[in-house]
């Protein structure tokens, strides 16, 4: 995998000089991914690679970026039905819950404090972050990733103003459910936990809902326990916000390639808490047009 970013990206880092020795691409890739997967300060990262701080910083800024490129390619909604079926069969063998197609959470990441507009940084836990939203399939793979808006967004206002919101929304694809937690509003094609659940019905529902839902929580926690510069366990990611942002996108691009590779997960952690989710209050706003749809669901299933 290591290999094909230098092949792939060798143009795009290759730097013809003749005033000093140019860092080869593939130290360059190599200090980037050292920084990733460990979070370390770029002069711990600097003496590992024997290089200056500065050349860590613009390894970390050009990877990052050329990663960003491509996430397009690699971070991508399927809206085909024999791609959409595969993905429903996937994720009924979780809970037997038919008809899911995709699930969507959000995560914090813990930044620096800004030097503009710090007060829209801060969360409900009091620390400065970037809400990253994510809409994973059953194999924990991103199809979706939106790293753009600042700690004190709620989830609901991320997820309305989403591109995946709108290819439900227009009928792009019209058939299947998008399981969320209660800070999103129940739609006919999104499908939220009962609230204070009060028969055997709802109750087995949100069994097989929560369980179901479990793998975008787990796929952020996996994406953190492989990249600990977004984890709270590395600190804060001590770079602008906007930087931050596309350190998210990039991270998840390696995320979707590892899972691509079939490279294994980390061996010392055998459960991948997200240190980063907060569960988001519950959705009050007017859009509530799905409880029919979701009780009939209950009533005629469970």
């Amino acid at each position: 995998m290591i290999l094909d970013l230098c092949r792939r990206f060798d143009n795009e880092l290759h730097r013809p000089t003749m005033r000093s020795r140019a860092l080869p691409v593939s130290l360059q890739i190599m200090a980037a991914l050292q920084f990733f997967a460990t979070g370390s300060f770029q002069l711990v990262n600097a003496d590992v690679h024997y290089i200056s701080r500065s050349s860590v910083s613009r390894c970390v800024r050009d990877v990052t970026q050329c990663l960003v490129n491509v996430c397009n390619q690699h971070i991508i909604m399927p809206t085909d039905a024999a791609s959409l079926e595969i993905i429903k069969r996937d994720f009924y063998e979780i809970a037997d819950f038919p008809n899911v197609v995709d699930a969507v959470d959000g995560t914090h990441v813990r930044i620096k404090s800004p030097s503009v507009v710090e007060h829209i940084f801060v969360n409900r836990k009091n620390f400065h972050s970037i809400n990253v939203q994510g809409v994973c399939d059953s194999n924990l793979k991103f199809l979706n990733i939106v790293s753009q808006w600042p700690g004190a967004t709620h989830d609901a206002f991320i997820w309305s103003n989403s591109t995946v919101y709108e290819l439900f929304e227009n009928r792009t694809i019209s058939d299947g459910w998008l399981f969320g937690d209660t800070g999103y509003p129940v739609r006919p094609w999104l499908l939220t936990p009962v609230l204070n659940p009060t028969t055997r019905k709802q109750q087995s529902y949100n069994g097989a809902h929560m369980r179901t839902r479990n793998v975008v929580e787990r796929g952020f926690g996996v994406l953190k326990a492989r990249f600990r510069c977004i984890d709270t366990s590395a600190g804060t990611l001590l770079y602008s916000a906007l930087m931050c942002c596309r350190i998210v996108v990039a991270v998840a691009v390696l995320h979707n390639l590892c899972i691509d590779n079939r490279i294994p997960l980390p061996p010392d952690r055998n459960d991948f808490p997200d240190h980063g989710h907060m569960a988001g209050p519950a959705y009050n706003g007017p859009l509530n047009d799905g409880a029919i749809v979701r009780e009939r669901l209950i009533n005629g299933r469970f």
